[in-house]
């Protein structure tokens, strides 16, 4: 009978000793923190380190009018918002997707896209600012690319920047995971097996704010 309690006691133990052990990508330093930012989602209301401070997040950065690569990051966004609905609770996580393409994505446009991928308002938002300050918060703030440069016309990117739709419009696809604190913990791909990892991270930094 003591052997079997022992057991007992030893797998609750070590049960408890796994869930306050971080994802391995967690225990690393964080990337960097983000600078204090303040946007619209797909709602016109305000987005930014306020309104998600003390929770985390995960951001990735598309436009509604992309053709070729934002679908499928959308599908993994779509595929990651059913993981976290499984274990969040309310006032938990988000997920952020910030336009890159901002003169086209209107509210208007980034509800329409947030319901052709059945984006759950309490957990997917869209965030959107004007180009300067987008570009600013991705390039400098989370350390993803942007490019944008009209080959046919020859214009110059300043020249583009605030019309909608460049010709040419490359950027980061991956996703980064924020803590409550605004620090970058890890990045992400976008097959099963990482958003499976970027699930995990989420729900520890949700059970153990501030670390």
């Amino acid at each position: 009978m003591w052997i079997r309690t022992w057991l007992l006691v030893t797998l609750m133990l070590a049960s408890v000793g796994c869930a306050d052990t971080p994802p391995p990508e967690l225990a690393e330093p964080p990337l960097g923190t983000l600078p204090t930012w303040s946007f619209v989602n797909e709602k016109g209301r305000p987005i930014g380190s306020e309104q998600l401070s003390g929770q985390p997040f995960a951001a990735n950065f598309l436009f509604t009018s992309c053709p070729s690569s934002c679908p499928p990051l959308a599908k993994a966004t779509a595929r990651l918002q059913s993981k976290v609905q499984l274990w969040r609770r309310a006032g938990g996580p988000k997920i952020v997707s910030i336009s890159v393409d901002p003169a086209s994505d209107t509210p208007e446009a980034l509800r329409t896209f947030g319901r052709k991928y059945k984006a759950d308002p309490k957990i997917w938002n869209f965030a959107r600012s004007d180009y300067k300050a987008m570009e600013n918060l991705v390039v400098r703030g989370f350390y993803q690319p942007i490019i944008r440069k009209d080959r046919k016309l020859g214009m110059k990117v300043e020249e583009i920047a605030d019309k909608p739709t460049p010709i040419d419009t490359a950027h980061g696809l991956r996703f980064v995971l924020v803590d409550g604190q605004g620090r970058m913990r890890a990045l992400y791909e976008k097959d099963d097996a990482s958003l499976a990892k970027l699930d995990a991270g989420l729900r520890w930094l949700s059970e153990h704010p501030g670390k």
